[in-house]
């Protein structure tokens, strides 16, 4: 009996005016305050997804979002985070573009965007949205010294100089910062504050390896052969076996240690 029901309703179906199937299809639709609440919780979800770094999962969350909902400034700000994990740079910077567009003032999208845009070599531009989040959220020094470290890359020293001070002064415990300040003023030949703000760097952080690194590069500068030995030294019982250890700091050391014999 149930089976005949099924066939019975079956044959109804599809005999059904396209007009009345169509009307069905559109009754199945999320009414405007589902939708709504939908795309709200996608969106949650996906951004947590993407601190999870979890990006595959957090693509399909806001893509329902973009689909219904073309422009939504959080979805394109989310899918641009998504494709910047996956390493689609490019798509990224698009999609991060078209967010800040509708929200300039947003901070963590132009920190995405400035990230976006470093991994393109693009410093100029990662620079300028690195400022605008540093701007909308001064009391993040980590955004100051991205920003200075991008304009060290764009070769825009004294700016660089001038925004990692800023961040010295307002937030001297930003990990970091007087190393990039180091390396800044080093770069412009300023020796002495550098290896100020190298040793200024150690006293707020014990552990920064990298400061040991500048220290070093600036005694090789003032022909300081024995402290240079010293700061390498230091680094490489920090750091025995990575890239730049291996590749910089080991044979740095011996190239003064075979000079140091030598004379």
């Amino acid at each position: 009996m149930l089976r005949s029901s099924l066939a019975l309703s079956f044959v109804l179906s599809l005999a059904l005016p396209v007009t009345l199937l169509s009307s069905c299809t559109e009754k199945s639709a999320l009414s405007p305050e589902d939708q709504a609440a939908q795309n709200k919780k996608d969106l949650s979800n996906g951004a947590s997804r993407v601190r999870d770094e979890k990006y595959d999962e957090a693509e399909p969350m806001f893509a329902r979002v973009l689909a219904v909902d073309p422009e939504n400034a959080e979805a394109l700000a989310g899918m641009g985070r998504v494709k910047l994990g996956l390493k689609k740079y490019d798509e990224g910077v698009s999609l991060l573009e078209r967010a800040a567009a509708k929200l300039p003032e947003d901070g963590p999208i132009q920190a995405s965007l400035g990230e976006a845009y470093a991994k393109l070599d693009r410093h100029m531009d990662s620079a300028t949205a690195y400022g605008l989040a540093f701007k909308a959220d001064p009391a993040n020094g980590n955004l100051g010294i991205a920003q200075g470290h991008a304009l060290q890359k764009a070769k825009q020293l004294d700016q660089a100089e001038t925004v990692l001070r800023e961040v010295a002064k307002n937030d001297a415990q930003a990990e970091y910062v007087y190393t990039e300040l180091g390396d800044v003023l080093r770069a412009q030949g300023k020796l002495d504050e550098a290896l100020h703000s190298y040793m200024k760097a150690l006293i707020e952080h014990v552990g920064d390896q990298k400061a040991h690194a500048g220290a070093a590069e600036v005694y090789e500068l003032q022909n300081n052969r024995a402290k240079a030995i010293d700061e390498w030294s230091t680094y490489i019982r920090m750091d025995c076996c990575s890239e730049y250890s291996n590749n910089v700091a080991k044979k740095r050391i011996k190239a003064l240690q075979d000079a140091a014999a030598a004379g």
